[in-house]
């Protein structure tokens, strides 16, 4: 099959917080590879952003209603108008997928209020949306006559993501719209790499850098903030400018919305989650203004600078507090004098209880990039919307004063510009770590010293003692692998088996069996009998393909020529 030549890459980052597009005709790619087109959205205050709230609204019939900032501002007036029963008003959902060990087909989710839908309606509503909109946006700023055979289409996925939520991301985008052929998932860290070391090789080339990074041998560390997930890897430029992970990745639910917890924990303290609640139900707008304004201060807060956080306290938060608790807000907050005062319908809160704020989220995170960090590291690239926040960049460059810190000019699009320039070369990427030790259930030749007695049966067959369960390994964790390596394995189906069934597990380490507290289960494929049955010789092939984002694999029946081309199933 020839390889898919796109005229026009298209990607999606769908985060945690925010979700945007971008994309790219090739010739511009050839050209000018960083003149990759952004959509501005409108926000609350008809600000511009680059990047609209991943929030989804469904109308009282349970049909899709809107995305971003369109959803919330609607919300917002049904909320206010007292109108909104029977709306379903999802954020901040992608989160469901992170290190989720029952995810499938059928997973539900919960509105704002409780409403449960199934995970993956919501999730192809919202991707539907998005490359609707990107269409649209294509048609009338570039060529009006694009079809979508035309298009290549990349998804970011965080790299720390196992193999069924990537799976159920394909499976939301295929049913979205998206042709499953011309997709392909990008790791968020591997996307933010191809872009920075594109953007400082132009910079460098047209001397308004002077310092090259980026070359041969080079071994750098990328720490992706994002709004729900920090996510890191450590690559190394090859000879011939493309990218080895060196380092498996890492990290964990460290991103911004931590620290927009530990704001909601305070403000919870201060007038209490009661009253913090019904804010939400009668001035929605001034609920969501209130943390948009944390959004925008938390970006430009530093530790040191002597600057404490001011923020607009809503009129309506505080009538609240006074109706409800009998009280005056003034009064009520010299118990807080400490960390934060009153003055003018302005919250002033001071330095310590701000840089608490982002306590749990850099401590989280540097505890992972102390695990991975070492000599031959010579810089530390930041991405993501988190890593624009000042006190982040000056925590880095504090605990790390020998290492050179990179942001690039636009560190919240770097990960979404980057999957466009993946989407035109993905063999910019020439090998990954393996997260885990993979490998299949076998049965094997019995083997008195390595094998338990438990597991021993006779195969009249074969007129031999076999042992189950034995754990066959494709790879080692922490093994690197080249992109598009192969392993091949055999199998023989018995003459009445109707269905051959290889499950595959992991482990961090090298189980003897595949019933050991270390190993489970992730996925399995399915191949039924021919028509005709098994030929008595049947011996099926399976070639699994690793190094990729994604798993992939071919089923063949050697005896009679035929292959079962599909894929492993790690959803439940």
């Amino acid at each position: 099959m020839t390889e898919f030549t796109p005229l026009i890459v298209a990607a999606l980052d769908f985060g945690t917080t925010y979700s945007g597009y971008a994309f790219q005709m090739r010739h511009d790619y050839e050209r000018e590879p960083l003149k990759i087109s952004t959509n501005s959205w409108i926000g609350s205050g008809n600000l511009m952003s680059q990047k609209t709230p991943s929030s989804v609204l469904l109308s009282q019939d349970k049909k899709f209603h809107s995305f971003g900032y369109e959803a919330e501002n609607k919300y917002s007036e049904l909320t206010e108008e007292n109108n909104h029963t029977g709306w379903l008003y999802f954020k901040q959902f992608k989160m469901l997928l992170h290190n989720n060990k029952t995810l499938g087909r059928s997973t539900l989710i919960k509105d704002i209020n409780g409403e449960v839908m199934p995970a993956m309606t919501i999730f192809s509503m919202a991707i539907r949306y998005l490359k609707e909109h990107l269409m649209t946006m294509v048609q009338k700023q570039v060529l009006s006559d694009v079809g979508e055979d035309m298009i290549g289409w990349v998804i970011t996925v965080p790299a720390i993501w196992d193999e069924g939520a990537k799976q159920f991301m394909r499976e939301a985008a295929q049913a979205a719209g998206i042709c499953t052929d011309h997709l392909q998932l990008a790791l968020e860290p591997e996307a933010a790499s191809v872009y920075c070391m594109k953007e400082h090789t132009i910079l460098v080339r047209e001397k308004r850098i002077g310092q090259a990074l980026f070359e041969e041998g080079s071994r750098f560390l990328v720490v992706d903030m994002g709004g729900g997930t920090i996510d890191m890897t450590v690559h190394e430029i090859t000879v011939d400018q493309c990218i080895r992970e060196i380092r498996r990745a890492s990290g964990g639910a460290y991103g911004g919305t931590t620290v927009d917890k530990a704001f909601l924990t305070f403000l919870q303290q201060v007038f209490g989650a009661e009253i913090l609640e019904k804010l939400m139900q009668d001035a929605m707008t001034d609920y969501l203004d209130l943390f948009s304004e944390f959004e925008m201060k938390k970006r430009t807060f530093k530790s040191g600078s002597g600057r404490k956080f001011v923020l607009q306290i809503p009129v309506k938060l505080k009538d609240l507090y006074e109706r409800m608790t009998g009280n005056k807000l003034a009064d009520s907050m010299t118990k807080f004098s400490k960390s934060a005062s009153i003055k003018k319908n302005k919250m002033h809160i001071g330095l310590e209880k701000c840089t608490e704020f982002f306590s749990e989220a850099m401590s989280g995170t540097m505890s992972h990039v102390l695990e991975v960090m070492n000599d031959d590291i010579t810089t530390v690239v930041l991405v993501g919307g988190f890593s624009e926040s000042s006190l982040v960049q000056a925590q880095f460059e504090e605990m790390f004063p020998n290492k050179v810190i990179v942001c690039p000019q636009d560190p919240g699009l770097a990960v979404l510009k980057g999957a466009v320039l993946y989407g035109f070369d993905s063999h910019v990427i020439k090998s990954r770590v393996m997260k885990y030790t993979y490998g299949i259930e076998l049965n094997k030749v019995f083997e008195p010293k390595l094998h338990s007695p438990q597991n021993k049966f006779w195969c009249p067959t074969n007129n031999q003692w076999y042992c189950c369960k034995c754990f066959d390994p494709f790879f080692m964790a922490e093994q690197e692998v080249e992109v598009g390596s192969i392993v091949t394995k055999f199998y023989s189906p018995g003459p009445n088996q109707n269905v051959v069934e290889i499950t595959v597990y992991a482990s961090f380490q090298l189980p003897t069996y595949v019933n050991e507290p270390s190993c489970f289960k992730i996925g399995k494929i399915t191949v039924k009998r021919p028509a005709q049955g098994w030929n008595p010789q049947a011996l099926l092939q399976v070639d699994v393909m690793f190094g990729g984002t994604e798993f992939t694999v071919k089923v063949s029946d050697t005896c009679q020529g035929s292959s079962y081309v599909n894929k492993f199933d790690f959803l439940q």
